[in-house]
């Protein structure tokens, strides 16, 4: 079978940029593979940027810098001077025999064939619905987050859970504890106390009285009283006094996120939020710009947790120990290396890296004293639940742009976001549409079907009688999707569930397909981008058939051309290092040990003892005969080619067992001879064909069109972009 490079295959999947990419395979600056199906630049043969110097010219086109830069960025996804001017300048060289495959493409009519013009209609509708989605609703919100997250707040909260929202009087009473929560709050009770039950607050202000109190209600079998304030229901933020600590945007759900970011600190929601947790009291105590973390390192002294008053003093006096060690002047790398309990960071010199509020938090106490400090100062002594470190802040790194977050915050969108906003705008366009979903059509339908059948069941679609066919299942702006329309969907997709259940997200699934295609209805005109992806999606196609035909095709196995190959590059081809290996699995320890002692002391026979008692299935047969193994083929090989010819290993953990494994002998780098290289040589020779095929077409067009590269204008480009003298 004729071997084709991957990235040439996925041309017409992911547009231009593979074909590009199909250009370079055998060149040693190809570039990186493109992140977006976008690339090339557009289907015009003429640039508008009229003033912009003309970097690549043919007999029929001229692509200047403009041009050019604008199809770097799209199809790099960077900004063409981020890279060395040696790379754009290979580049530029890629994307000219790119535009000279286009020019070739287009002159032999591939824009107007049937072929390609059906499959870009099938692009077209695949991509339009996900890219007006996209437009509409990530990229706004994407940007809505970003600018969110340049701030983070540090809150806490009040909640009263609710058990069962479809229980009135379980949500009315969260409903009345959280407003009563703010009552409080209002009255100048601080959150702090408000979270506390009262029993907490007894058992603070007078333990013996508290314990009184709980033994008398056990005695007395009494429920709780009605009037007493059970506090928050949030077991892990109340010993905080409700505080959840700093954070951003993204990191809560969304209706919690939204109350928290309308706040001003010192202020609080003066309605009770609702999420799916319950009725939430918000309280904003500090809000400060987010920076990209702080740079630290610290040495740690551990303590457990259950270790506690006069028992603490050793260990603080060790950390005090070390801290006078490095005011002293010992270096603080070194100090961490030698006595840091932190596994983690002491052979880094104390290095944690960059502390933030998302992806590396630290205790509170342990941040608390990182922000107090300033860059380069050692702390004095903090205790957290690990026990006490001794902290030097590094430095502040800057916040992130929205470049280096794009991608983390779409992920954050769609994991929490996307679904629900897509359905609120869904549900705009149900309405617009006036979409109605007939039950009791429905009900007809699920009478003449057998429910507990699959659509791939013979000639099920037929049991309906010609005025039920024409029964409406769901209207669409005043287009009707009826029984015959719903049945030969499904029939398009054999072995579909036809339970009720399924039938009904069947439906919901098409009316969702309908409504994005609504909204998509007039993506050219408000988006004109769109065309070019799809100019780029047409070119990767148009350059995919060319590529076939003028290579692929060409391509095929040859006996007599791959054996010449082989004697011509008889060195590719060669055989490492290897051992022929025999071995005993056992799935006992003792079992194992006791046969190596054999082994070993004993002088018995491996073979022997390897077709008796090893375990591995099918080896018993062979006396654990494994034959030649590569050095990593396996684990097993891995250990085995420590030995020397006739060593037998320990008992070693091997899978779920044990292996004692023998080497029978060792053979050096040989050369492999064609049959046992075939595969291997028929794949070089065949990859070897193409490149040439394509070396000589691209040639082939370099003349015919007239190329010309002109470098000049880029170089000077660069230079100024980068602050170089002109002359240099």
């Amino acid at each position: 079978m004729v071997k084709v490079n991957r990235f040439i295959r996925l041309a017409a999947a992911i547009g231009a940029a593979a074909a590009i990419s199909a250009l370079v395979v055998s060149q040693p600056f190809a570039q990186k593979k493109n992140k977006q199906p976008v690339s090339s630049s557009s289907t015009d043969t003429r640039s508008t940027e009229t003033k912009s110097p003309v970097l690549i010219k043919t007999s029929k086109e001229s692509v200047t810098l403009a041009d050019f830069e604008k199809a770097y960025k799209r199809m790099n996804d960077k900004d063409p001077y981020a890279t060395s001017l040696d790379s754009l300048k290979d580049f530029l060289v890629i994307y000219g025999d790119y535009r000279l495959k286009l020019l070739d493409a287009k002159a032999q009519g591939l824009e107007k064939d049937p072929k390609i013009i059906k499959e870009m209609e099938g692009y077209r509708h695949l991509l339009a619905g996900p890219f007006v989605i996209d437009k509409m609703l990530t990229e706004p919100q994407v940007e809505r987050l970003y600018e969110r997250r340049k701030y983070e707040v540090l809150a806490a909260h009040f909640l009263a859970s609710v058990h069962n929202w479809s229980d009135p009087s379980d949500t009315l009473k969260a409903y009345k504890r959280a407003a009563e929560a703010i009552k409080r709050l209002k009255a100048g009770e601080p959150m702090g106390m408000i979270v506390l039950s009262d029993r907490e607050k007894t058992f603070m202000d007078n333990p013996a009285q508290a314990r009184r109190i709980e033994s008398q209600k056990q005695m007395q079998k009494t429920a709780n009283d009605s009037s007493e304030w059970k506090g928050s229901d949030d077991p892990t933020s109340v010993p905080n006094g409700g505080s959840l600590g700093w954070f951003t945007a993204g990191m809560t759900i969304r209706p919690f996120e939204e109350a928290v970011y309308q706040l001003e600190p010192g202020s609080f929601s003066q309605l009770p939020v609702r999420t799916k947790f319950g009725y939430h009291v918000i309280y904003l105590i500090d809000k400060r710009l987010r920076n990209g973390g702080i740079k630290v390192h610290h040495i740690l002294v551990a303590m457990n947790k259950s270790v506690k008053g006069p028992d603490t003093t050793r260990f603080y006096h060790k950390a005090d120990s070390l801290l006078k060690a490095i005011r002293a002047g010992a270096k603080f790398e070194e100090v961490a290396k030698m006595s840091s309990d932190d596994n983690g960071s002491a052979d880094l010199g104390g290095n944690l890296g960059a502390i933030d509020h998302e992806t590396h938090r630290a205790e509170a106490a342990f941040d608390d004293a990182i922000w107090a400090m300033k860059d380069g100062e050692i702390s004095g002594i903090v205790r957290t639940g690990k026990g006490y470190h001794i902290i030097r802040r590094d430095g502040m790194l800057p916040p992130h742009s929205f470049d280096q977050d794009k991608e983390v915050l779409k992920k954050v969108y769609k994991n929490y976001y996307l679904n629900e906003d897509k359905d609120k705008l869904l549900a705009v366009v149900r309405r617009k549409n006036n979409v109605n979903i007939d039950s009791g059509n429905i009900n007809v339908f699920m009478s003449r079907i057998d429910s507990s059948r699959t659509s791939v069941d013979t000639g099920w679609a037929k049991r309906f009688t010609a005025g039920e066919r024409n029964l409406a299942i769901y209207t669409f702006g005043g287009n009707v999707y009826n029984i015959a329309t719903l049945a030969d969907s499904l029939t398009a997709q054999p072995g579909y569930p036809l339970a009720r259940n399924q039938i009904y997200d069947f439906i919901n699934k098409s009316i969702e397909s309908k409504s994005i295609d609504f909204l998509a209805a007039d993506i050219s005109a408000r988006y004109p981008e769109f065309d070019q992806i799809m100019a780029d999606y047409q070119n990767g196609i148009m350059l995919f058939e060319l590529e076939n035909r003028r290579v692929w095709s060409k391509v095929k196995p040859d006996s007599t051309g791959e054996i010449k190959f082989y004697a011509e590059h008889i060195s590719r081809f060669m055989w490492p290092e290897r051992i022929d290996v025999s071995e005993i699995y056992t799935l006992s320890d003792s079992l194992s040990n006791a046969l190596y002692k054999r082994i070993r002391d004993k002088g018995e026979n491996f073979d022997t003892l390897a077709a008796h008692y090893t375990e591995r299935p099918g080896f018993k047969e062979k006396a654990g005969h494994w034959g030649l193994m590569t050095k990593d083929e396996n684990e097993m090989a891995k250990k085995a080619f420590a030995l020397t010819a006739d060593d037998v290993s320990q008992p070693f953990n091997n899978q779920a067992g044990l292996s004692i494994v023998k080497v029978n002998k060792r053979v050096p780098i040989t050369q492999k001879t064609f049959a046992e290289s075939r595969q291997e040589v028929a794949s070089q020779y065949q990859d070897e064909m193409s490149n040439d095929l394509r070396q000589k077409w691209v040639d082939e067009l370099r003349k015919k069109y007239h190329r010309e590269i002109i470098t000049a204008p880029l170089e000077a480009s660069y230079k100024e972009q980068h602050g170089m003298s002109s002359t240099k």
